[in-house]
């Protein structure tokens, strides 16, 4: 017993150490984007860099990196990019209604709330955006000159230095000169004379990069996955005697993205998640008898106002430019081109893939009744009665504790969520439902312990005539984005090749001497393309090139 407990000791001061690291930790996101010029409709493709400025490397702390394209008057959109190791990627599909004018690109970490002082522009970006269905400009501005003075005007040239080499046209061949592996994000895309603004590269970005000196806890850092937050709403008496209360947060159709926490007394809560992945809706549930409450999200967003923005600078003769970029625009979202950029694929169910049961309910007879299911042919799981409520019992197959039942609770989900009144799934119709899932141990969620798990998945996966409680909520919520690689054959279903990017790579590793052959496809149309490669080596030594390819 004593070496027992020496062990836990020495994991909990092991445990220790990062959190007393988090609470002076400087964090700085640097972004970069496929082009520097859009217009609205466009997609934004990011790649983010993260760095932990006391080390001057890519930071493995935090999990998301949050980004706003600001006006003065505050965000017109945001994003949220999944972070592993300090890198990540994800894409906007800028707003039909946005304003022409420039806009500035914060990025930032939870981290960076509690670092006083800490300035939300720092290092930030400028992008212009053209909305060619609107007469609406931004506060910010546009500045007509006329074609001679425009032509005058240069897009800024992304300078070239670090250990990258390029060689070719088509396609093209990088490689990495150092002795240190590195890591980009590639763009080739159209260049077609509209100026581009000037932002931050690599080099000016850690030059420009400050390191916090004081610090306030404020948020908690997204460690494995953004700490999702959200307040109550309710009465006074209601909320007054709340905390503790257990509240829940899940996602219709994902059996794996449900979370449980505590309400805290001040009637917030605060769910740690391992990242809920793209823009989908939310079931916010409370479990309480202090009926009516309910909760709501809390903004993880800075909702920072621009300063300092200059007039977008534009001419008469841009306007034929303007507009093969938005028929460009119009027939990628026309085609769905989207439906062939390249995303990671992720395990749908990776809580209780193991060790489970399922039962096809096609595979048996069919019953009209829930509870004869659990009668008639589910093993293992028995419907209990007490004080005129019914509720699943299920035999654990625990370790030291085979085949038993337990007194605690199962957690019983339906298409992902959970369903607190058992009486309300027993009561479902089972001709709704393709399958049910038991997994047959206990499982600790939220810091509190289960007897079993019984999912419920139905046809649909979208609980179909299920009835909330009224304490519950569903919600639209924005999710983070994983890197998303463009690169389009030849011909799309027919339609023309009108692409303005060509290729875009958001995480290119390249290890010491290595080479890598970058293959795109031209469009149907001529012009002179640009490839910008840009990022850091593992000591956190900026890399940039770029190069004109006629």
């Amino acid at each position: 017993m004593k070496g027992t407990y020496r062990i836990l000791l020495a994991l909990l001061a092991f445990a220790a150490v990062p959190a007393v690291a988090q609470d002076h930790l400087s964090e700085r996101v640097f972004v970069s984007t496929d082009r520097g010029v859009y217009v609205a409709g466009d997609d934004m493709f990011l790649s983010a860099f993260c760095f932990d400025m006391s080390t001057g490397r890519l930071s493995g702390y935090s999990s998301v990196a949050y980004v706003e394209i600001i006006s003065p008057e505050g965000p017109v959109q945001t994003a949220k990019i999944a972070l592993s190791e300090g890198r990540g990627g994800g894409f906007i599909r800028l707003d039909n209604s946005i304003p022409t004018g420039q806009y500035k690109m914060v990025s930032y970490t939870a981290q960076c709330f509690n670092e006083d002082g800490y300035d939300f522009e720092e290092g930030a970006g400028t992008i212009s955006i053209i909305n060619p269905f609107t007469d609406a400009r931004s506060t910010a501005g546009v500045q007509i000159l006329s074609d001679e003075d425009y032509a005058g005007l240069e897009s800024p040239v992304r300078p070239s230095y670090g250990s990258l080499r390029l060689e070719g046209k088509s396609p093209v061949t990088i490689t990495n000169t150092s002795d240190k592996p590195v890591t980009l994000s590639v763009s080739i895309f159209n260049e077609d004379g509209i100026v581009a603004p000037s932002t931050p590269d690599p080099a000016s970005f850690l030059a420009g990069a400050t390191r916090g000196t004081s610090f306030t806890k404020r948020r908690t850092i997204d460690f494995e996955g953004e700490v999702i937050r959200t307040r109550t709403s309710g009465s006074p008496e209601v909320l007054e005697n709340l905390g503790g209360s257990s509240a829940y947060l899940s996602v219709p159709g994902r059996s794996s993205d449900f979370y449980f926490t505590r309400v805290d007394s001040d009637g917030m809560a605060s769910f740690y998640t391992r990242n809920v992945y793209g823009d989908t809706e939310v079931v916010l549930d409370i479990g309480t008898a202090l009926s009516p409450c309910h909760l709501e999200l809390v903004s993880p967003f800075a909702e920072v106002k621009a300063s300092g923005l200059p007039a977008l600078p534009l001419s008469p003769g841009l306007a034929d430019r303007i507009t093969a970029r938005s028929i460009s625009m119009q027939v990628r979202q026309a085609a769905h081109a989207d439906s062939l950029y390249e995303c990671p694929q992720r395990p749908e169910d990776y809580l209780f893939a193991a060790d489970s049961v399922v039962y096809i309910l096609d595979d048996y007879t069919r019953f009209p009744l829930m509870e004869e299911l659990f009668v008639e042919f589910i093993t293992g799981v028995r419907v209990s009665k007490a004080d005129n409520t019914r509720k699943l019992v299920i035999s654990l197959n625990d370790t030291f504790r085979p085949a038993t039942a337990s007194s605690l609770s199962s957690l019983t989900l339906l298409d992902g969520v959970p369903v607190t009144n058992q009486e309300a799934i027993l009561d479902y119709d089972p001709l709704l439902v393709e399958r049910i899932v038991v997994y047959p141990h206990t499982v600790y969620l939220g810091g509190w312990p289960f007897s079993g798990v019984v999912s419920f998945v139905t046809y649909k996966h979208d609980l179909p005539s299920f009835t909330f409680g009224e304490d519950a909520r569903i919600v639209e919520y924005q999710g983070v984005s994983s890197p998303v690689s463009v690169s389009l054959p030849d011909t799309l279903l027919g339609i023309p090749d009108l692409r303005q990017t060509l290729l875009w790579i958001p995480v290119l590793e390249l290890a010491p001497g290595e080479s890598r052959v970058l293959e795109f496809a031209a469009p149907s149309y001529e012009g002179r393309f640009e490839l910008v490669a840009e990022g850091f080596d593992s000591e956190g030594n900026p890399q940039s090139v770029s190069a004109l390819l006629n």
